[in-house]
């Protein structure tokens, strides 16, 4: 029945396509004929997903103002968490409202670039204004090319963020809030290539600062963990032939806490990868890097932290309409317990974009996250979905619903085993 509902539309639809194309004069026709197969040729070009396609009749036009375009948007919307605190015992469940905003300035110059760009996401709940918070970001950024090769970009951004009270590290410092901390990034990044031989190398200096409250186990101020990082990045890609490229990076990060008490935590990381990006047919696309970190403390008798390095991606187009995405990232991050030093984390998940209507994309996201620490010895696993719908109503406005469910695989002592649902519904507004 719904294969012959859909044969019986697309009928109608080529009927009164061919009684307009027949009323029109033959140039015009023509030309939309143009225009259409422009729109074919986008839709299946090389390394085009379904995210990244252009869609005339509904992607917002933004602003021209001269040589720049200016793009913003605010969303708002209700929501349901079934489970505030990711417990497994006397569970509290809670209504909310999202607001989020974003602007962006950008040049549209054919060389150089520079630009402009804020985003702001608040939650408020209905009964427990203590888990409320308020995410934004600001961030100016340029760049120059010295040629079509070859050029060097910066950027500055402040960053305010929060950990969930349902993370690992917030349950471990034994409070019931979510943990706010603000960062400032500078970098520096240069690229440059040489026939088949590309080269590049940044340099990035980073902040964090958490906000200064005190913590149900020691009583001392979360401030205690505040630090400031240096990660300096040389790579190199060898192209094979076209699409396909053999890459190497290494990378050095220094870590420096700011209270004296804390300085023994400061340490030296170093990371050596190799890898491939790798178009295989079009269909297939891949960037797959692995090596090995270690990173060694300053204080006696702290354990050097080392483990296997990878990150990598995989995209399958199998049609147009469906694109999959395969993704991993190994990585050190620190903590924020007074009884640990450092994690390792592994994140590893597959998403499914569909395009079931020009104007409506479907969305299943599902994700592993395990963090090992090392002092005490502890892990814990969260399996994560998200299912979600974009309903694109014109240029200006889009409905998204969505729903996500996490839950937590495996644990040691210290965590507790829990469920959590979310639900969301936002309406977007663009210009």
């Amino acid at each position: 029945m719904a294969n012959r509902f859909r044969l019986t539309r697309t009928c109608r639809a080529l009927f009164t396509a061919s009684a307009v194309l027949g009323a029109v004069p033959a140039g015009m026709a023509l030309a939309q004929d143009e225009v259409q197969g422009q729109d074919t040729a986008r839709d299946a070009a090389r390394g085009v997903t379904v995210t990244s396609r252009p869609r005339p009749d509904f992607d917002p036009l933004g602003v021209r103002l001269g040589g720049f375009r200016l793009d913003g948007m605010v969303d708002i919307g209700p929501g349901f968490d079934s489970n505030l605190f990711g417990r497994r015992n006397n569970v509290v469940s809670d209504g909310f409202v999202d607001t989020g905003a974003g602007l962006r300035l950008r040049s549209d110059w054919t060389t150089h670039a520079l630009g402009l760009e804020a985003n702001m996401l608040s939650r408020q709940y209905f009964s427990h204004s203590e888990l409320d918070f308020q995410d934004w970001n600001v961030r100016g950024f340029g760049r120059y090319d010295f040629s079509a090769d070859t050029n060097v970009e910066g950027h500055y951004r402040h960053t305010r963020e929060h950990l969930d009270v349902f993370s690992t590290e917030v349950q471990g410092i034994g409070i019931s809030r979510p943990v706010a901390f603000d960062t400032d990034e500078v970098a520096v990044t240069g690229n440059t290539r040489f026939n088949r031989l590309g080269l590049t190398g940044g340099a990035l200096w980073r902040s964090y600062r958490f906000e200064d409250v005190a913590f149900a186990s020691t009583g001392g101020p979360l401030s205690l963990n505040d630090f400031d990082t240096v990660i300096g990045s040389l790579g190199a890609s060898y192209t094979v032939s076209p699409g396909r490229a053999l890459t190497a990076t290494v990378r050095l990060q220094d870590i420096s806490y700011t209270h004296s008490t804390s300085r023994s935590r400061d340490s030296f990381t170093w990371e050596a990868l190799l890898g491939f990006d790798y178009d295989f047919d079009g269909v297939w696309q891949g960037r797959i890097a692995v090596g090995w970190r270690q990173r060694n403390y300053e204080g006696p008798g702290l354990k050097p932290v080392e483990g296997l390095a990878a990150e990598g991606q995989l995209t399958w187009l199998p049609t147009q309409l469906t694109t999959v995405r395969f993704n991993v990232l190994r990585t050190i991050e620190e903590s924020i317990r007074v009884d640990a030093i450092s994690f390792q984390r592994l994140q590893a998940g597959i998403a499914v974009d569909h395009e079931y209507l020009r104007n409506v994309i479907l969305t299943a996201d599902a994700r592993v996250d395990r963090r090992e620490y090392q002092r005490p010895d502890q892990t814990a696993s969260d399996g994560l979905l998200t299912l979600s719908a974009r309903w694109l109503l014109n240029r200006n406005m889009e409905l998204v619903a969505s729903y996500g469910f996490s839950t937590r695989l495996e644990r040691s002592g210290g965590f507790d085993e829990y469920d959590r649902n979310l639900l969301q519904v936002r309406l977007r507004m663009s210009l």
